[in-house]
């Protein structure tokens, strides 16, 4: 699969999405926890491009980097461009990420890994 360019998509840092997650996974009592932004893959049109990419496959998360250039803010809108890369051996979808805000400053890159498996196959008895 070629890279695949996606976005900009409009994501915010709500105020009650963040301690949902700050209750979820007891991050520390910082603004914006450092991975929250791993949230917005769950918004729709992000979560139907990277379902479409990994196809027939099972996404598995292997790991997430965050790069911040500077601590995103709470109650703030951003716009979130994706980048998505195949890599063959092993399997896995790469996902890279610039968050800015609406005036065009970076504010964050993330990539997260996930490792593509094959269901396995039910045996018949």
């Amino acid at each position: 699969m070629p890279e695949l360019r996606l976005g900009p998509f409009p994501v915010r840092t709500q105020r009650t999405r963040i301690e949902a997650y700050k209750s979820a996974t007891r991050a520390a009592a910082q603004e914006v926890p450092a991975a929250f932004p791993i949230c917005w893959f769950g918004e729709p049109a992000i979560r139907t491009a990277i379902a479409k990419a990994c196809g027939d496959r099972l996404p598995l998360h292997e790991g997430q980097t965050f790069d911040y250039a500077r601590p995103l803010e709470i109650d703030a809108e951003y716009w979130l461009s994706l980048a998505l890369s195949e890599q063959a051996d092993p399997p896995r979808l790469v996902v890279q990420g610039e968050c800015r805000n609406p005036a065009g400053e970076l504010y964050a890159r993330m990539e997260t890994l996930l490792r593509l498996v094959t269901p396995a196959m039910e045996l018949s008895a």
